[in-house]
C-alpha cells in the first residue's frame, strides 16, 4: 500500500510540474519578431467626459456627451522577448466615419510605439499588459500633434507552432484615455472604446 501511495505521489508531482511546461515552451517559441495588421473600430467622445456604466447591467457603456466614430487599420512590428517583455511600433491609418466639417480632412496617419509585458497560459493564450502608447500624427487631420493612449490589456491565441498569433476572446470592456498635445495649442483629453481584430505572423 505504501509503495502504491509513493507511486501516486510521484505521478501527481510529475503532472503538476508538467502543467508548467507549455507556458515555458510557448514563451520560448514567442521569443521573436512578428509583423502584424490590426483592424479597429472606435467610438470616441467629443468632450472631456468619460463613458459611464450601463445601470441595467448590460455589457455596454453610455456616452455622457457627443461622440464620433472612427475606423482604423494599424500595421507594424511586435517583438516578444524571452523575459516576458516586448515592444511594438506601428503606423495607423484612421478614417473619421461620423463627425466632420466641410473642407476638413476625414483621414489621418499616425506613428506609435509602446512597451508591454506578457504571460503565456497553459492553453496557449497570451495575456498582454500594454503600457502607455505614444503617438504622433504625420499626415491629415491633426498633423504635428502628439499624444498618449492609456494602458490596456489584450489577449492573443498562439497557433501554427507559434508562427501565427490571432486575437482571442475577452469579455471585458475597457475605456481608453487619449491625451492630444496640439501643436502650439495646449492639450485636450478624450475617451474611447474600441473593438479590435489582430493577426501577427512571425518574421
Amino acid at each position: 500500500m505504501q509503495h502504491r501511495l509513493s507511486i501516486v505521489i510521484v505521478v501527481l508531482l510529475i503532472t503538476a510540474v508538467g502543467g508548467v511546461a507549455p507556458t515555458v515552451q510557448a514563451r520560448t517559441k514567442l521569443n521573436g519578431t512578428y509583423a502584424f495588421t490590426s483592424v479597429r473600430t472606435c467610438t470616441q467622445t467629443l468632450t472631456n467626459a468619460p463613458f459611464t456604466a450601463d445601470a441595467s447591467g448590460a455589457p455596454t457603456v453610455i456616452p455622457t456627451g457627443g461622440v464620433l466614430r472612427e475606423e482604423a487599420v494599424d500595421s507594424g512590428v511586435t517583438t516578444f522577448n524571452a523575459d516576458g517583455t516586448g515592444t511594438t511600433t506601428s503606423t495607423g491609418r484612421t478614417m473619421n466615419l461620423s463627425n466632420f466639417t466641410i473642407g476638413g480632412s476625414i483621414f489621418s496617419v499616425s506613428e506609435s510605439s509602446d512597451t508591454f509585458t506578457y504571460t503565456v497560459n497553459a492553453d496557449d493564450t497570451v495575456d498582454l499588459s500594454i503600457g502607455e502608447v505614444k503617438f504622433k500624427t504625420v499626415l491629415g487631420t491633426g498633423t504635428g500633434n502628439t499624444g498618449t493612449v492609456s494602458p490596456r490589456s489584450a489577449r492573443l491565441q498562439v497557433g501554427d507552432g507559434a508562427n501565427t498569433l490571432v486575437s482571442a476572446p475577452r469579455t471585458e470592456i475597457e475605456q481608453e484615455t487619449i491625451v492630444f498635445n496640439l501643436a502650439n495649442d495646449g492639450s485636450i483629453t478624450r475617451y474611447r472604446i474600441c473593438t479590435r481584430s489582430s493577426t501577427l505572423v512571425k518574421m
